[in-house]
């Protein structure tokens, strides 16, 4: 399971840190909510109510919260 440390660029980017490295990036939307964008190239999962869509490096969030714990949850499988 890896530590996830999170930095953060008021007021509008949280980046997630593991050893060090920048492992997804959080930014906040001018429409509201956020968007968590992997960078590597790790892929977020297909939604569920869209089964025949394509795995994306970004995906949205309508909190913070929601996407921090998305990001920590898929960096500890």
């Amino acid at each position: 399971m890896a530590h996830v440390s999170w930095d953060n660029n008021l007021p509008t980017t949280w980046t997630a840190m593991v050893d060090g490295k920048a492992i997804c990036s959080i930014k906040r939307k001018d429409i509201g909510g956020w968007t968590a964008a992997w960078a590597d190239d790790r892929l977020w999962p297909v939604p569920a109510h869209l089964p025949k869509a394509m795995p994306q490096p970004t995906r949205f969030f309508s909190g913070l919260e929601e996407a921090q714990a998305a990001v920590e949850q898929a960096l500890s499988a």
